[in-house]
């Protein structure tokens, strides 16, 4: 089952959303269950212990809360990095106040079906395709003699440190002995490798420029003179795909 919120005030808004969400419902097997709520409060308090949906279709302009802070409370817990969020609007100015809670994509409005259906399609199918590679999104570490997964997710980066990884995660670190060789080999195509030393997970990355690249949480990792360039082109390919 496919988990869709729908968030927006104005109630023909959101049945015209949620008939074009029924049309698609043909085209996979998968059931589509839909959830409407008519302010950003009502949304805020359905993901207040965790939130249940994989996709959220969010209005930008609601009274009282609105949908991008609705959205910065979806993404200030790390577990929700993975729900696709899709802004809908009739105002197409906000992008730069977007940039913080990671839109998948944005729609116009007034809605335009051949667009909706397409970047929908698009979404569910990306929601279908990170459930089938579920299993893989983790990095098994030895630590104490047994096996530790750890989720792509929440890896923000890997520092060698003489034998040990430095295994820096959105809950603390955690120190074990490997190589940065042996644990990029375990490691997907959002992890890159910016410097001997150092492996960071893409997603987490807020600024990439010539001296290093920011990470959301401001820590500062070098890029060597040798991996500048393949580093800035891995990174665009990334951003790429994930907006796809």
């Amino acid at each position: 089952m496919i988990h869709i919120a729908i968030c927006d005030d104005n109630l023909s808004d959101t049945e015209r959303i949620e008939e074009q969400l029924l049309l698609l419902q043909s085209k996979f097997t998968e059931k589509l269950e839909i959830n409407v709520f008519y302010s950003g409060e009502s949304f805020c308090r359905a993901i207040d212990d965790n939130c249940p949906f994989d996709i959220v279709l969010m209005d930008i302009e609601m009274n009282g809360i609105d949908g991008i802070t609705a959205g910065k409370k979806l993404r200030a817990d790390d577990e929700n990095d993975l729900v696709l969020l899709l802004y809908i609007s009739s105002h197409d100015n906000y992008f730069r106040q977007l940039f913080d809670v990671q839109p998948y994509s944005f729609i116009e409005k007034p809605i335009n079906s051949n667009e909706f259906y397409d970047k929908l399609e698009k979404a569910i199918n990306k929601t279908l395709r990170r459930r089938q590679d579920g299993k893989r999104q983790v990095l098994p570490i030895c630590q104490r003699n047994s096996e530790v997964l750890i989720p792509f997710h929440k890896i923000l980066y890997l520092e060698s440190r003489i034998r040990k990884i430095c295994l820096f995660t959105t809950d603390g670190m955690i120190e074990y002995y490997s190589t940065l060789n042996k644990e990029e080999h375990k490691l997907s195509n959002q992890f890159i490798r910016t410097h001997q030393s150092y492996i960071v997970n893409l997603h987490h990355v807020k600024i990439v420029a010539s001296e290093g690249i920011t990470l959301v949480n401001n820590i500062i990792i070098p890029i060597s003179s040798s991996r500048k360039s393949s580093v800035k082109n891995h990174y665009m390919e990334y951003r790429r795909n994930f907006f796809d």
